[in-house]
């Protein structure tokens, strides 16, 4: 073919052949393949002798006779024949084992494989040095140690030697030779010192580590910190422990804690000179030639003498004395009895003469007559005759363990008691029977014994199974006879009667519950009942109540009602209304919450949520702002569906253009579905069996969100129907 030189413009695309060139509409040209996927899409070799200049390629095999310029900058460059050359000032960077690279300089370093699993490098000859030219150690940084110049060294043998300081956490092996310098840390182990070894801060020791003394361990001094102790330890094994000055004129001395307070100290002198005990710097406890001397008082668990103890002033013993048997303080302050045996106090005189009253707190007995001028106070006085009072006992109170006999007896009066037991004063009186820990209760009947079958009894605090709804805190009225309970008002004259029977809980409470003294009237939470039962407040039956007249309900209803139900219900009917004969028509039944039935029969009409009329069946016509129309449900009477919208479309049965849906299987005219979406049969006739996709323009199009491949519009510009493959639209046919 001649040589054309032109220029060429393929409007709706070009091609040669089947699949040697293609040039699509879209600018894409292909070169052994009729589907291009870029701008140049090459299938077979290229061989190009001119300039090539690329930003990014991606090429299996390259051969490249010259480098315009003389580099290649990228990811990385393989090379797998031929000779590498880098030339200039430029670096060229190799990477793995350089095993056939060739101009290397020569190492004694070689690398190792001993079959652990990894590989090591070691020098093959001579030593290592670092920081110096001139290594004599197997390892040496800096001089040479050994020489007395500064550094390192370690040898093959593993000695090391080093010139400056050695930091390590720790030391593990012998130390052989002299240590100059400071060791700070633990030495674990020995230290063997010929000589004196000086600790210029001290000897620090841990819990239970000892310093023992002698060949044969014969003493030791350590800090016993074992359980239940915390004590410093000063143990002679063979000896004595002595505590000795150097000489005469010395004193030993003991202390506790940091201050200078001298708690005891040894004298020195002639031998076994006074030793001097001391209490918060003051001396208590002195030794001398003619015994001891003790400043203060001195406290003792018992003390023997065994000759005459002469006391020149007052004993005073506040913790009580004891002679023999008899008890001086002991017992009590004041107090002398006998811790056994019987008390006697006898005068050589005859005659005991007690200045102030004499208070007995115990039983006294008197064999003759006792002469009282004074007062005299007992606690029980036992009499073995009869004793008469011709005129009256003035007593604060009276107490008797025992039977008192007496035919009246009469409290707070000096006028004679007109009954059995009379208690009269002026002011507010109280009789009261109490228990410290049990029960306490007044019984009144007609047995003398306690069978309780014919008595009653006034109760207080029984606790017991017998009685459950009993407490410590309860009061009882009980009558064990058989006869009747009886509660009687102005029983001296009932037509004068003028109060009522009231409950009340607590004491300023209002009445819980009221009985009326006229007319019997029962009022509950109600002060003055207006009929037989009165009840103010809410009430609970557990069984039937029955009704002989009319039940007025002035409020709510609560509860099953059996029988007939005659007359209007109005408010509200909160419960269930069980007809299972008869037909209960209402008029209009509002229900706000949960509907349960069995089946629901409307002869016109349901509404939910709405009092509207229009349909058949419809829910709620509450406005929405973010629709067009009411988010309505509705179904008319001619079969007509509604959802979310209020209006009925011309030859639509079900009109829920504002709604969506999620289904499972879909069927357009079919009524057994055939996969997941069957139109087989769809359209009412056969002449309008057909399908309307999607319409949109090309720039609709353009601006569709979202779009994954897949999606599929008729597009109205180009009258196409396309498809979108994820990357580009296609056209289903041309």
């Amino acid at each position: 073919m001649a040589n054309i030189k032109k220029n060429f413009n393929f409007r709706n695309g070009v091609q040669v052949d089947d699949d040697n060139l293609l040039v699509t509409d879209t600018g894409l040209v292909g070169i052994g393949t009729t589907i291009p996927n870029e701008s140049l899409d090459v299938r077979g070799n290229v061989i190009v002798t001119g300039f090539t200049s690329t930003t990014t390629a991606q090429i299996g095999v390259l051969t490249v006779t010259t480098f315009v310029p003389n580099q290649i900058t990228g990811a990385g460059l393989s090379v797998f024949s031929g000779i590498v050359t880098a030339q200039g000032a430029g670096i060229l960077t190799y990477f793995g084992d350089a095993t056939n690279l060739q101009g290397m300089p020569t190492s004694q370093w070689a690398d190792k494989d001993v079959g652990l699993g990894f590989t090591s490098i070691y020098n093959t000859g001579g030593n290592v040095g670092v920081g110096t030219e001139d290594p004599r150690s197997t390892f040496q940084v800096g001089n040479n140690a050994d020489a007395g110049e500064k550094g390192v060294g370690i040898s093959s043998v593993g000695n090391i030697n080093a010139t400056g300081i050695i930091t390590a956490s720790s030391f593990i092996g012998n130390i052989t030779g002299d240590v100059t310098g400071r060791i700070t840390g633990d030495v674990v182990g020995n230290v063997n010192a010929a000589g004196v070894s000086t600790f210029a801060g001290g000897i620090d020791l841990g819990d239970n580590d000892k310093i023992v003394f002698g060949a044969g361990d014969d003493a030791e001094i350590f800090h016993d910190a074992n359980a239940g102790q915390n004590d410093l330890v000063i143990n002679d094994k063979v000896g004595n422990l002595k505590l000795q000055a150097s000489s005469s004129n010395k004193t030993v001395l003991i202390q506790t804690g940091i201050t200078s307070i001298i708690n005891a100290k040894f004298n020195s002198g002639v031998q076994g000179a006074n030793v001097e005990l001391y209490y918060s710097g003051n001396q208590k406890f002195t030794t001398a030639s003619s015994g001891i001397n003790v400043s203060g008082t001195t406290t003792t668990t018992g003390l023997a003498v065994t000759g005459v103890s002469t006391f020149t002033g007052a004993i005073d013993a506040n913790g009580g004395a004891t002679i023999d048997n008899i008890q001086i303080g002991i017992t009590g302050d004041n107090e002398i009895d006998t811790s056994s045996g019987n008390l006697t106090i006898d005068s050589a005189g005859g005659t005991i003469t007690v200045d102030d009253n004499l208070g007995v707190t115990g039983t006294s007995t008197f064999s003759d007559d006792v002469g009282v001028v004074g007062l005299t106070t007992t606690k029980t006085l036992l009499v073995t005759g009869i004793s008469t009072f011709t005129g009256n006992v003035n007593a604060s109170y009276v107490g008797a363990s025992s039977t008192s006999f007496a035919t009246k007896l009469g409290v707070g009066t000096t006028e004679a008691p007109v009954n059995d037991i009379q208690v009269r004063k002026s002011g507010d009186v109280e009789i009261q029977v109490t228990s410290e820990t049990g029960s306490a209760g007044l019984t009144v009947g007609r047995e003398t014994g306690n069978l309780d079958t014919n008595n009653a009894e006034f109760r207080y605090g029984e606790v017991s199974a017998g009685v459950p709804y009993s407490s410590a805190q309860s009061l009882d009225i009980l009558n064990y006879g058989t006869g009747n309970f009886n509660y009687h008002i102005s029983a001296n004259n009932a037509g004068a009667v003028d109060g009522d029977f009231h409950w009340h809980k607590g004491k300023n409470s209002s009445r819980l519950m009221t009985l009326t003294g006229i007319g019997g009237s029962l009022g509950i939470g109600k002060t003055q009942p207006t009929t037989e039962l009165d009840v103010v407040g809410a009430g609970n039956f557990s069984g039937n109540l029955g009704v002989g007249n009319n039940l007025t309900v002035g409020g709510l209803l609560v509860g099953n009602v059996q029988g007939t139900l005659t007359g209007n219900v109005s408010g509200t009917l909160a419960g269930n209304a069980n007809a299972t004969v008869g037909v209960s028509t209402l008029n209009n039944l509002t229900i706000a919450g949960v509907v349960t039935t069995g089946s629901l029969t409307a002869s016109n009409r349901v509404a939910i949520g709405t009092d509207s009329i229009e349909h058949a069946f419809i829910v709620n016509d509450l406005e929405d702002p973010a629709f067009d129309e009411s988010p309505q449900v509705f179904v008319t009477s001619s079969g007509g569906v509604g959802i979310r919208t209020t209006s009925e479309l011309a030859n639509v049965s079900i009109n829920a253009h504002e709604a969506s849906a999620v289904v499972g299987a879909l069927g357009v005219g079919s009524t057994v579905i055939v996969g997941s979406v069957d139109m087989r049969a769809s359209g009412r006739t056969a002449t309008t069996r057909f399908m309307m996709p999607p319409q949109v323009t090309t720039t609709q199009r353009g601006n569709l969100v979202g779009v994954i491949a897949g999606a599929m519009v008729y597009n109205t510009t180009l009258n196409r129907l396309q498809v979108f493959n994820g990357t580009v639209w296609k056209d289903c046919f041309t």
